[in-house]
This record gives structure tokens, sequence and C-alpha cells, in this order.
């Protein structure tokens, strides 16, 4: 029997007796398709699905003017239903988390000084601080709007999230690095197939996880990234093709685990990590393979709107962060460069002064 080309994906005709499909997926919410079938919008949105955290148990069971009821209110408002599907899934996960701490408690109890302590609980781990500030931000604007709590009840302008320490990020792989891999996981292997993807196709996990058979047309990957929804044109490059060729191919998506399901953003990751580790270098992650695109791209003296038109990144400031910007150094030396000229310049007009007779 052939599979279907979307597992969890089925369809129905409506009332008017137009052709709609529906993603019902046992635990999870059904999401019922805005865009047309096979579309890369539709792909998008598949892939959300995919992504999405599963139901709480019992979560039907709401209390009036609870945590969980004012989520339950977000979600079904036109602010959160008109994000971007990757966006949704991110959020959802942060509110989620959130309900299943503190679901039951009256929305009114978080005040201003409840809401400080949970961003002192969560200074180690600030942009998750700042996004969940950012969310009961949200939230409170529909329980104002619901009377759940007064209408003048704005505790979150009375805080502060943590302060963001700058740092690198995950890991970018060295050359010696890549190549230890490589040497460890032969072509055949699905974690060579996804490390190639990761790397040759300079794409994030979350797309290369949902990537089918279709996203691979004429020798080039094409699709919209989940995140950003930009669209991204790369050509397949001959250590991709023979990733490609040697597999294993899953039957819809390119890559799926041994009962033929998606990878879970959890799964994927884990597998690539006991990857890296077997291939002794336990410090590298799979999100750094798009740094290491990123860095290839800088040293073959690409432009950045060339890197640009790989990675898909929306702003010059970011790709040279995944990339790595070593021109400040470049630009340091010539200004000092510059400086030392025109301070020998100056000197060389100056008059030298006639040395005093001793007397």
């Amino acid at each position: 029997m052939k599979r279907k080309p979307y597992p969890y994906v089925s369809s129905f005709k409506d009332r008017h007796g137009k052709r709609r499909w529906r993603f019902r997926r046992t635990g999870y919410d059904t999401h019922y398709f805005k865009a047309p079938w096979g579309t890369k919008e539709f792909e998008q949105e598949y892939a959300a699905c995919l992504q999405a955290e599963p139901l709480r148990i019992g979560a039907d069971r709401i209390r009036p003017g609870s945590v969980s009821d004012v989520i339950a209110r977000y979600y079904a408002d036109t602010a959160f239903l008109d994000l971007r599907p990757a966006t949704q899934v991110v959020y959802r996960g942060v509110l989620e988390r959130f309900r299943s701490t503190f679901g039951d408690d009256p929305m009114v109890r978080f005040d201003a000084n409840r809401i400080s302590r949970l961003m002192t609980a969560m200074r180690d781990t600030p942009h998750a601080a700042i996004r969940l500030r950012k969310l009961l931000g949200q939230l409170f604007i529909f329980a104002r709007r619901a009377n759940i709590v007064p209408y003048n009840f704005d505790p979150i302008k009375d805080t502060k999230p943590p302060k963001v320490v700058n740092h690198e990020g995950y890991h970018r792989w060295t050359e010696e690095e890549l190549a230890a891999f490589e040497a460890h996981w032969p072509l055949g292997t699905k974690q060579r197939l996804a490390f190639a993807l990761l790397l040759y196709g300079a794409q994030r996990s979350g797309d290369v996880r949902t990537m089918t058979h279709e996203s691979i047309e004429d020798d080039r990957i094409t699709l919209l990234q989940s995140k950003t929804s930009n669209a991204v044109s790369v050509p397949v490059v001959e250590p991709l093709r023979r990733a490609l060729e040697a597999g294993p191919l899953g039957t819809t998506l390119l890559l799926e685990n041994r009962r033929g399901d998606p990878y879970t953003p959890k799964t994927f990751y884990q597998m690539m990590k006991k990857a890296c580790i077997q291939a002794g270098i336990p410090h590298c992650s799979p999100h750094g393979l798009r740094k290491s695109a990123a860095r290839r791209c800088r040293e073959a003296g690409c432009t950045d709107e060339e890197g640009m038109a790989i990675t898909g990144h929306k702003t010059v400031k970011e790709y040279r962060r995944y990339a790595g910007d070593e021109s400040h150094a470049a630009r340091a030396d010539a200004a000092m460069s510059k400086v030392m000229a025109n301070q020998s310049n100056k000197l060389a007009k100056t008059p030298s002064q006639p040395m005093e007779r001793k007397r």
C-alpha cells in the first residue's frame, strides 16, 4: 500500500463541497490547512504541526480567570493565529511550559513582585526570560479585555528582564572537526546524511528535519524557511549529492526515524549530539554546522549578499555573526595606518625648531 505524501494529513469535503486538508495526530491539536496542498506554504504549515507541543492531559478542564484560561483565549485570537506557523510553535512551547507550572493559578496573582522573582530565577537563561516576559505582556492584554484583571493592571511595565551577556552561542565547527565527523560516519549512515544537509544545505535543523523529496528539484534545495519565511534556492553540491545518493532516505521526508516518522527537535538533536560524541568532538552540535557553512562562504571571499543567499539570513549583522566577522581587525589596521600616516605628514610639515645656544 502506497504511503500518503504527508503523515497525519487527511482530506475531506466541507459543507460547500470544497476539498480541504487537516492534520490529525493523537495527542496533538487538529490543524486545518490554509494553503493549497503541496505548495511551499502548505509544507511550512505542515512543518509547524510536526514541531507542535503535545496537548496536556486534562487541558480541557480550565478554571475561569486562570493562566490556562487566558492562554486559551490568546490561542483563539487573531493576534496568535496570524503569526507564522514556526513562530506559533515557539510561542506555544514557552506558554505550555509556563502553563504546566502555573496553569491553575489566577492571572491576577501575577503582580510585578512575582514576575520579578520569575525573571531573577531565569537569570541563567536570559533569552528565555525575555521571551516569557514578552508573552506575559500579551496575556495581560487579553486578561484586561476579558475583565479577568483590573483594566489598569499592567505589572509587566514595572519589571525588567535579565541582562543578556553577549557570547558566540553554538560552537562554529572547524575544518578539522568537520573532517573528523566525516571520517567516523561514512556515506550511507543517517548521521552522515543529516550532517551533509546541515552543512552543504546551510539550513536550520528545523528546516532540514522537515525536508521532503519535493524540496530537491532540478538539483537544487528550494524551500521557505520555517522561521523567517525566506525563500532559498541552494544548489546541490557534489558532497551533498553523494550523501543523498547513499541515503538512507525516508519515504516522505528525507530524514525519518526508525518508525518512519519525522524527528522531533529533541530527538534530532540527541541523535546528532550522540554522533558528535562518538566522533570524538563532544563540544560540537548540529546548530554549529550552519555557522560553518557561513564561515566557508566568508573564507571563500563571498560577499555578504552572496552568503546570505545561501543561509537565508535577513540582516548582514546576523549573517556576519554566523560567519565570524573577522573584518574588525582589518578595519582597525587600516584605521591605525591612516592615523600614523597623518601624524607623520604633520611632523613633516612642521618646521624644525632651532636648538638654544648654551651660554
